[in-house]
């Protein structure tokens, strides 16, 4: 199934994690899931990144100030500041290339380190990552649509298929009137 149909004519926010075919897909706008994120952060975290941390501990307190509605103007500015600020710590500690070397001496092509990579997300998506806390109704993570996903793929992998179309359409109606 592709991102195409899945996100079909959606015109709303849609909250995934950083595949890249998400952003091309519907119409709408895209925010990043901050528990995608946070996890990780946590990885490097564990590997002793620093900035990781301090982006970490960013996450989860925008995530507090923004619960009660979007953070605004005046504050808005502070705390995209103290994001680039930590965009900055993670350029100064993350090395920009790694070389692998092939069994034959020849070098690969150079790749970044896993802290490298999310760093560039971080910089290219910045609007989407902080999406939750400066636009209304955009919740932090798509945990929820997630978990509303979960039975269907649990019965499609036990039973292998749904036998008919209709089936699967009032399995899809009763499953959303149990979820809201």
């Amino acid at each position: 199934m592709s991102a195409q149909s899945v996100f079909g004519d959606c015109l709303n926010w849609t909250v995934h994690d950083c595949w890249a075919s998400y952003f091309k897909a519907g119409k709408g706008r895209h925010a990043l899931c901050g528990a995608h994120l946070l996890r990780e952060l946590t990885a490097l975290i564990e590997q002793g990144s620093l900035w990781a941390k301090a982006m970490h501990s960013y996450l989860l307190e925008a995530y507090k100030a923004s619960r009660h509605g979007p953070i605004v103007a005046p504050e808005r500015l502070h705390w995209q500041q103290c994001y680039e600020q930590l965009c900055g710590q993670a350029d100064e500690e993350e090395l920009p290339v790694l070389v692998f070397f092939k069994t034959n001496g020849d070098t690969s092509r150079p790749r970044r380190s896993k802290g490298r990579n999310l760093l560039n997300r971080l910089l290219l998506h910045q609007a989407a990552v902080l999406a939750f806390a400066f636009e209304p109704g955009v919740p932090f993570t798509n945990n929820q649509a997630e978990r509303d996903l979960r039975p269907v793929k649990v019965k499609q992998r036990v039973s292998g298929c749904f036998r008919t179309e209709s089936g699967a359409g009032v399995y899809a109606r009763i499953s959303s009137f149990v979820s809201t």
